[in-house]
């Protein structure tokens, strides 16, 4: 019998960019077994294929996966030996009963584990958003002049292709862009010409 409610705790992934994202609880064990039924892994075999498969966007700390494959091996779930001085772990029957069963339960359409991470998420926007801004003042206090006009120009056309996004209708573009205009260009600005007086 098999407890399909348990869970391990919240997990913090990170990305490349510098944004953290928080794993939703669960995910971890459910990707740990469907890795593990391609092939045996070690630990952090795991945590680099995890980060490698999720393109970065998902690498759990060794805090956070060695603790889990500890409790999925005690739960029966997992069986370890050692190979070459390492911990490698393999699916038990137990394991290959639960992953039958979590696949069961999932729609056709249902991402792996790793790409819940892929984006489209409040979180994964404001990651970007905090990425765009710093990067913008980077070329602000160390760009060219040629850099800083280039990034205005980069800028100026995102904001018109969001206010496209959030009218819905290309035909309001125009005017759109001439309403946003006085309140968006005071921080476009701020943020390529911050330090380039």
């Amino acid at each position: 019998m098999h407890d399909h409610h348990e869970r391990f705790g919240h997990h913090s992934p990170h990305s490349r960019g510098g944004g953290r994202h928080r794993a939703r609880r669960g995910a971890i064990v459910e990707a740990v077994l469907t890795l593990l039924d391609e092939r045996p892994m070690h630990g952090y075999e795991l945590i680099t294929e995890l980060e490698t498969r999720s393109e970065g966007r998902w690498r759990p700390s060794a805090g956070t996966m060695y603790p889990a494959l500890g409790r999925m091996e005690a739960k029966g779930l997992l069986v370890s030996a050692e190979v070459d001085g390492k911990k490698q772990f393999s699916l038990s029957d137990a394991g290959r009963e639960r992953l039958s069963a979590v696949r069961a339960e999932r729609t056709d359409d249902a991402p792996e584990p790793w790409d819940e991470h892929a984006g489209g998420g409040r979180g994964d926007l404001r990651r970007r958003i905090q990425e765009i801004v710093g990067q913008a003042r980077q070329i602000g206090r160390f760009g060219t002049p040629e850099q800083i006009t280039a990034a205005g120009e980069v800028l100026d056309e995102t904001r018109r292709s969001l206010y496209r996004i959030l009218a819905d209708d290309t035909s309001a573009t125009s005017n759109a862009d001439t309403q946003v205009d006085t309140q968006t260009d005071t921080d476009a600005d701020t943020a390529t010409s911050e330090g380039a007086d």
